[in-house]
């Protein structure tokens, strides 16, 4: 159906580079976030049921990916990022394959992945590595090239192609249905370009157009509302993907520090790789129009006002969603100015010239590759965990503080925490309740008195709160504090971490 162009010597080295930045950020702690999707994935495998018995607002494509991750390399940071670099560095490979016709030059060609997965190994950290708009990437990738690739063909071909593209839209949906209106954007350009370019029938339209893409998306979506009726939990899964988030975004306000903080990010790492995907905008898109181009700039604009909805969140790991667009644009504005570049006579000037290109992402690879340098390559587990340590600086303290749970004589039981899901992942302990109380701050009211009535029903042997989330849940729900002081003392308070262990009386 599709022709596929072979690898050649160069998209192997380059593939070799994206290899090794990408194992050096192999032993990177987790964050918070992590250590929570790990925690509902070894849950999932112990029989719990997602949203029933384990509850979070994101959808569930990124506990699948866990739940894969960990059951084929082990619940813990290791395993996770194994898969997560094995899952990049087949995208980077899909990248060399499905793009070459998109450049005039090869050796341009061949660093798609450098300037799109190598980008997004250097820049990212312990928050936004394995995080949903990260991973989600690859899906969309297909779903944008296959959309493309329908341009091209007629019938049976362009029914396939679509009926592909809208399966792995489907996928993207699974990840987070906030993502809808990019791929909805990709089929709407196929579908202007039938009636406007191609001046087709509707009938035709309907046939080859709406109708594949609709079989194609429907049926990821069938198969997750089939397992979850079979599970008795569709109410649950409605209210989490429909009602709770439109429920928290009007009860919210734009947080304008991390609106600021995240566009700073994004610019210091991608300033260049911008200013070149610029060029090739105006070159290939507004010279030649290329259809392409067009999708990936639809996929960059429709992206960040995905990230600016969320007015709640606005967290720096939303912007990995720009990083493809961004990276493939970023080579076709090489591909544009690579002959310029090479009629330079000075090799002292093209070298100057690379490296001002590559400047804003030197900085992260060498700060990495030297932390991994002076903790034998984090080989051990005590050198992992010296180097986690520099990136991750609670790391040590998070350790110390759960060290009585695994004492003798400690008392054995899920517990719960309210502040970074860490605590479990260290412990080894999982979670009391259904609720998780890493983001208390955007709690609905109807969820505080469930909270309360799983604690007092589960029982918890030890209970952790954070000073801050200790304040919040007195301003939104003391009845929670009530219960606790009523069955449990106080075990021990630790400034550094400003924080509090209870146990059960």
């Amino acid at each position: 159906m599709i022709n596929l162009p072979k690898l050649n010597k160069i998209d192997f080295l380059v593939l070799i580079c994206v290899l090794i930045i990408g194992l050096i950020n192999l032993p990177f702690p987790f964050a918070g976030d992590q250590a929570l999707f790990t925690t509902g994935a070894l849950e999932m495998q112990q029989g719990k049921v997602l949203y029933r018995d384990f509850w979070d607002l994101k959808q569930p494509g990124i506990y699948y990916f866990y739940y894969l991750a960990g059951s084929l390399f082990g619940f813990n940071d290791i395993g996770i990022h194994i898969f997560e670099f094995i899952y990049m560095m087949l995208f980077s490979i899909t990248l060399q394959l499905t793009l070459k016709t998109y450049f005039r030059h090869q050796i341009v060609a061949s660093l798609v992945p450098l300037l799109t997965v190598g980008v997004y190994y250097i820049v990212s950290y312990h928050k936004q590595f394995t995080q949903v708009e990260g991973l989600v990437s690859f899906p969309l990738f297909l779903c944008l090239w296959l959309t493309h690739q329908s341009f091209n063909h007629e019938g049976k071909q362009r029914f396939i192609q679509l009926l592909l593209s809208g399966f792995t839209g489907g996928i993207v949906l699974i990840f987070k249905l906030i993502f809808l209106p990019i791929i909805f954007c990709f089929w709407l350009t196929a579908l202007l370009h039938s009636i406007l370019i191609k001046q087709q029938k509707a009938k035709k339209i309907v046939l080859e157009i709406c109708l594949p893409i609709f079989l194609g998306i429907i049926f990821p979506i069938l198969f997750i509302i089939i397992y979850f009726a079979s599970v008795d939990s569709l109410a649950i899964v409605y209210k989490t993907f429909f009602v709770y988030p439109s429920q928290v975004v009007a009860n919210g306000k734009l947080n304008k520090s991390r609106l600021i903080s995240g566009n700073l990010w994004f610019l210091k790492n991608f300033i260049t790789l911008i200013v070149m995907a610029i060029v090739a905008v105006n070159v290939s898109l507004r010279k030649n129009k290329n259809l392409l181009t067009l999708l990936l700039v639809v996929w960059f604009v429709f992206g960040l006002g995905v990230i600016f909805i969320q007015i709640r969140s606005l967290w720096i790991y939303h912007y990995l969603l720009l990083f493809v667009p961004t990276g493939i644009l970023a080579t076709k504005g090489l591909d544009i100015l690579w002959e310029r570049f090479n009629e330079l006579s000075s090799p002292i000037i093209k070298i100057l010239l690379s490296l001002l290109f590559l400047s804003p992402l030197l900085w992260n690879f060498q700060v990495k590759s030297i932390a991994l340098v002076k903790n034998n390559f984090a080989l051990t587990e005590d050198t992992r965990f010296k180097y986690q340590t520099v990136f991750r600086g609670d790391y040590k303290l998070l350790r110390s503080e759960i060290g009585f749970l695994s004492q003798p004589g400690s008392l054995p039981g899920a517990i719960f925490v309210a502040g970074d899901p860490s605590i479990y992942y260290f412990s080894g302990r999982t979670q009391a309740t259904s609720l998780n109380a890493w983001s208390l701050e955007l709690f609905l009211p109807d969820q505080w008195p469930q909270l309360l009535e799983e604690l007092d029903s589960s029982k918890p042997p030890y209970i952790f709160i954070t000073n801050k989330y200790h304040a919040l849940i007195q301003e939104k729900f003391p009845k929670i504090l009530e219960l606790i002081e009523k069955r449990y003392h106080i075990l021990s308070k630790s400034d550094e971490s400003e924080s509090v262990w209870y146990i059960l009386n």
